[in-house]
C-alpha cells in the first residue's frame, strides 16, 4: 500500500472481485482507503482537480461492478471503522464500521434497537445511506444524525429528519454527499445475555433462509408496497427461484436474492435482473426498484431494463456510466454554504472522553469571485456554539472581547487555516465572551517573523471576534486569507481545549500520543467554489 499525489492510502491497479462482497468486476486504476474525513476530503479534492472518476463503494457489500475496466478511483471507507460511546445512551460510528460490529458493540454496552444488525452484510455507511431495514427494524429509528462529506470537501452534520424519507430512501440517495459517520441513540437498556440470544436467533434465521450459500448483494430490489407482497414472493410465483444466467443464480430458498455461483459476471447478473423485472411488470403488475447498486460501465439496454439512469461513453456506442460521483461545475455553486459543521469529538476517539454538544461551523459570507473584488469585508466567518453552556469552563481575567496572550491556558474554541503541508498556517483562539487571540506559524509551532509576540495591531481589520446567543467566533477578510487560498481551496481544522486534558476536534483524527493540533498535514481540504 502507499501514498501518492491522491493524498490517502491507496492500492494500484485492483481487480475489484477481489474489494466486492459479489466477488464480481473487472480492474480499478487505484483504490483509495482514506482513514479519515480529512483523507477523505483531501483525495476528493485531488480527484476532482486532476479530472479522475470516482466511485464511492464503502465496504463494496451491496455493488455490482462492471466487468470493464476502471480508469479512476475507486474510494473504499473500510478504513474509517472506529466507534465511540460518547454517553450512555450515545454512539458515534464511522462509515466504514461493519453492521456485525455495531451489533456487537451495542450488545457489551448494555443497549438494545441494534441486534437486528448482526450479520447483516455491509458497513454502518451503507446502511445509512439507504436507510436499511431487516426484521420490521431500519436503522433511521436510532439515527439522530449524519456526518457527510461533499464532493467539494465541506463536511456537514445533517440531522436525521433531514436525511431519512421513508422506507428504503433517503436524501443521500440523490445527493453525491458521502456518509462519514453517524450519531446513533440506543434510549432502551438491554441484558447482554438476552441481547445476544435475540442476534443468535437473527442469525439463524440467515442461515436457514441459506442467506450465505453464495456470494450476493442480498435483496436485488426493494419491497413495493403498493405491489402487496414482497418482491421475492413475486419472483417466486413468476416461476425465478433457480433461474440461472451465467454463473448468475437466483436464490432456490428466498427469489429475491441472485447468487454468485461461481464465475458470474456482472452482466449475468444485469440480465437476470431484468428479466426478473420485466416479468413483475408485465406479468404481476409491480414496478420494482433495483436495490442493488450498480456502478462503472454497462451495456445501456440492461440498465434502461433494470431501471438504471447512465451517462452515454461516446468512445462505446451501446454503452454507458452509471454509479459514478460527478464533481460540480464551480461555476454552479450555490451561496451561501458550509465548509465545515458537525460536533467535536474527543482527540483520541476514546469512550466518553469529551463533552457532547460543542458544535462548530465554518462558512463564506460571499463567493471567492466578491471576495477577490471586497478583499476588505468580511470572507469567512467561524462559529462555535456550546449546546450546555457549561463546557468552556476556563475563563481568562480580562475583559470580554479583549485580546489575551496565552490564551490556551484557558478553555478555548479553536481554528487552523493553512494552504496544505509547508505553507505555514494560521491558529484563532476565541472563548464564550470573545476574548482572542491570533497567532502565525511558518512551521507547525514555529512563529512567523513579526508574529514571535501576539498583537492584536497584526490583525486589525482582518480578523474580527464576535460573541453572542447564537454563538461565538470570528469572521476573516479574504486580504487575511489570500495567501493560503491553493488551487480555490483551503485546509481548515477545528479543534478545543477545554482545560484537565480534554480536547476535542472536527472534523475528527484518531491520535494516541499527546494531543497535537498543529499537523497541518492533516487539516481537510474544503474548496471555496
Amino acid at each position: 500500500m502507499t501514498t501518492s499525489p491522491l493524498a490517502c492510502p491507496l492500492r494500484e491497479h485492483v481487480e475489484l472481485s477481489t474489494v466486492a462482497y459479489y466477488a464480481i468486476g473487472g480492474k480499478a486504476r487505484w483504490l483509495l482507503l482514506p482513514g479519515t474525513v480529512a483523507e477523505l476530503a483531501t483525495a476528493l479534492a485531488r480527484c476532482r482537480e486532476l479530472a479522475i472518476p470516482v466511485i464511492i463503494a464503502g465496504r463494496g457489500t451491496n455493488m455490482l461492478f462492471s466487468d470493464e475496466q476502471f480508469p479512476g478511483a475507486v474510494i473504499s471507507l473500510e478504513s474509517m471503522n472506529r466507534i465511540i460511546r460518547l454517553s450512555d445512551t450515545l454512539f458515534f460510528c464511522e462509515a466504514g464500521v461493519e453492521n456485525t460490529n455495531v451489533a456487537l458493540r451495542l450488545k457489551t454496552a448494555g443497549r438494545s434497537g441494534g441486534e437486528w444488525l448482526y450479520r447483516l452484510p455491509g458497513s454502518l455507511g451503507a446502511t445509512v445511506r439507504m436507510n436499511g431495514r431487516c426484521y420490521g427494524r431500519e436503522i433511521s429509528a436510532v439515527t439522530r444524525s449524519v456526518v457527510t462529506v461533499g464532493l467539494d470537501g465541506a463536511v456537514r452534520w445533517r440531522q436525521g429528519e433531514e436525511v431519512f424519507l421513508g422506507y428504503k430512501s433517503t436524501s443521500l440517495m440523490q445527493s453525491p454527499e458521502i456518509v462519514a459517520g453517524a450519531l446513533f441513540a440506543l434510549e432502551k437498556e438491554g441484558d447482554p445475555e438476552a441481547i445476544g440470544k435475540c442476534m443468535q436467533e437473527y442469525s439463524d434465521d440467515r442461515e436457514a433462509k441459506h442467506q450465505f450459500d453464495y456470494p450476493s448483494c442480498g435483496s436485488t430490489f426493494k419491497n413495493s408496497y403498493e405491489a402487496g407482497r414482497p418482491s421475492g414472493q413475486i419472483f417466486d410465483d413468476l416461476g425465478f427461484r433457480g433461474r440461472r444466467e451465467g454463473g448468475a443464480q437466483v436464490s432456490d430458498h428466498h427469489a429475491n436474492f441472485l447468487f454468485n455461483t461461481g464465475g458470474a459476471k456482472a452482466v449475468d447478473v444485469l440480465r437476470l435482473a431484468a428479466a426478473m423485472r420485466t416479468a413483475a411488470r408485465e406479468q404481476a403488475g409491480a414496478d420494482l426498484d433495483l436495490e442493488l447498486q450498480c456502478a462503472g460501465l454497462f451495456e445501456t439496454e440492461l440498465l434502461d431494463q433494470c431501471g438504471i439512469a447512465s451517462t452515454p461513453e461516446p468512445s462505446r456506442p451501446g454503452y454507458g456510466w452509471t454509479g459514478l460521483l460527478h464533481f460540480q461545475d464551480q461555476h454552479k455553486a450555490v451561496m451561501p454554504r458550509t465548509l465545515l459543521e458537525g460536533g467535536m469529538l474527543g482527540y483520541a476517539c476514546r469512550d466518553e472522553e469529551f463533552p457532547f454538544g460543542i458544535r462548530v461551523r465554518v462558512e463564506p459570507l460571499m463567493s471567492l469571485e466578491e471576495a477577490r473584488c471586497a478583499p476588505d469585508k468580511p470572507f469567512i466567518r467561524w462559529t462555535t456554539c456550546d449546546e450546555s453552556g457549561k463546557a468552556f469552563p476556563l475563563r481568562p481575567d480580562a475583559p470580554a472581547g479583549a485580546f489575551v496572550d496565552r490564551l490556551w491556558e484557558s478553555s478555548v474554541s479553536e481554528l487552523f487555516i493553512g494552504g496544505g503541508e509547508g505553507a505555514g498556517y494560521l491558529e484563532f483562539e476565541v472563548t464564550p465572551e470573545g476574548h482572542w487571540i491570533a497567532l502565525r506559524f511558518d512551521a507547525p509551532r514555529q512563529r512567523s517573523a513579526g508574529h514571535e509576540m501576539p498583537s492584536a495591531v497584526l490583525w486589525l481589520g482582518k480578523a474580527l471576534p464576535f460573541a453572542g446567543a447564537q454563538g461565538f467566533g470570528m469572521e476573516f477578510s479574504y486580504e487575511l486569507l489570500e495567501e493560503f487560498v491553493c488551487g480555490n481551496a483551503l485546509h481548515v481544522q477545528c479543534a478545543t481545549s477545554l482545560g484537565e486534558g480534554r480536547y476535542g476536534l472536527f472534523p475528527w483524527w484518531c491520535d494516541e500520543g499527546k494531543p497535537d493540533f498543529h499537523q497541518p498535514g492533516r487539516f481537510c481540504v474544503v474548496s471555496l467554489v
